[in-house]
């Protein structure tokens, strides 16, 4: 019998984070070294990550993903642009 992981399906984390998250903080982490305001940006980007943490819980899987398509910043290989609304054969 093969023993599989609970845990295998999980996105990638760091620490406590997940890695959308991380990315997150790091941003405002890179903001603050380069305006000089470290423990401000630093707080922000805590801030930052606990919140769409909480949103994440509370949205289905890919919403993220969805949103990024419909407002048109993530094109889809195989499905229309999203400003197309209706669609005639």
């Amino acid at each position: 019998m093969t023993r599989i992981a609970r845990y295998i399906d999980d996105p990638p984390s760091f620490f406590l984070w997940e890695i959308d998250e991380v990315v997150v903080f790091a941003l405002f982490i890179g903001i603050g070294i380069f305006l000089h305001s470290l423990l401000v940006f630093m707080a922000i980007g805590t801030a930052s990550a606990y919140l769409l943490g909480k949103v994440k819980q509370t949205r289905a899987e890919g919403f993220f993903l969805h949103m990024l398509y419909w407002h048109g910043i993530l094109p889809l290989r195989d499905c229309p642009p999203s400003y197309f609304r209706t669609l005639v054969e």
